[in-house]
């Protein structure tokens, strides 16, 4: 079973491979203690981004590490965990700290049963938040084994 420690790596990792695939570079524990920055030069700074293993409705402070650096980059970033009964709370909670920052926040909330004291992971859904709005803007299953791909193999090229 992984640990915090594999699954910090593996943020990472992931993190890294996505501001290569927008032609950034991703910088990590800078930017004043932020989990990682993504930017194009050291003035054009993309986005902040900071994740929690802990559900995201709790006394994590992220959200607030992320506020502060609102008017610093292009959108925030976080990747954090909520059970599925807890998710109203994770966004109310969120909504309630982002209500006056200067830019978006991409939320990505990956949502998770507990089963035998094990979470098993159910959905990965994406909201913007801006000023005073929450935006649901997709969600997919949590795990890729999950991902029904008949719709992408049967669609036409050019879709």
């Amino acid at each position: 079973m992984a640990n915090r420690a594999n699954w910090t790596i593996h943020m990472g990792l992931v993190i890294r491979q996505c501001a290569s695939l927008l032609g950034a570079r991703a910088l990590f524990e800078s930017g004043g203690r932020t989990d990682a920055v993504v930017q194009y030069s050291e003035k054009d700074i993309l986005t902040f981004v900071e994740w929690e293993w802990k559900r995201a409705h709790t006394d994590i402070n992220e959200i607030k590490k992320l506020h502060s650096k609102a008017g610093q980059a292009a959108f925030q970033t976080f990747i954090g965990y909520s059970r599925v009964e807890d998710i109203q709370k994770a966004l109310d909670q969120t909504l309630n700290t982002w209500i006056d920052a200067k830019s978006p926040l991409i939320y990505f909330l990956i949502t998770y049963d507990v089963v035998k004291g094990n979470r098993h992971f159910v959905e990965l859904v994406t909201y913007q938040f801006t000023k005073n709005r929450c935006k649901k803007i997709r969600s997919q299953p949590a795990l890729p084994w999950m991902v029904n791909r008949k719709k992408f193999i049967d669609a036409d090229e050019n879709t």
